[in-house]
């Protein structure tokens, strides 16, 4: 929701702006357009955010998450395909 309404800011500083630089006033539209860039980063940031990226290379801990966060059978069975058994 906050990504949603972060992009239809920028797209609506977008039209601000283009309106603007037809009434010729090149210095609100600069800075609206600056508004624009803003949200746009703000958009990224957000979806930065939300990517699920591992916090973990260790296979095992990445799909032990996994197991406790969704329960999946596959990341039981990949986590306890990594437990080597004692000699």
């Amino acid at each position: 929701m906050a990504l949603a309404s972060v992009t239809r800011l920028a797209e609506r500083a977008d039209q601000v702006a283009a309106a603007l630089r037809s009434l010729r006033e090149p210095e609100a539209a600069a800075f609206v357009t600056d508004l624009g860039r803003d949200a746009d980063r703000a958009a990224e940031a957000i979806r930065t955010l939300l990517v699920c990226v591992p916090r973990s290379t260790d296979w095992y801990e990445v799909h032990r998450q996994m197991w406790i966060r969704f329960g999946d059978p596959s990341d039981l069975a990949a986590m306890t395909s990594k437990v080597v058994a004692p000699a």
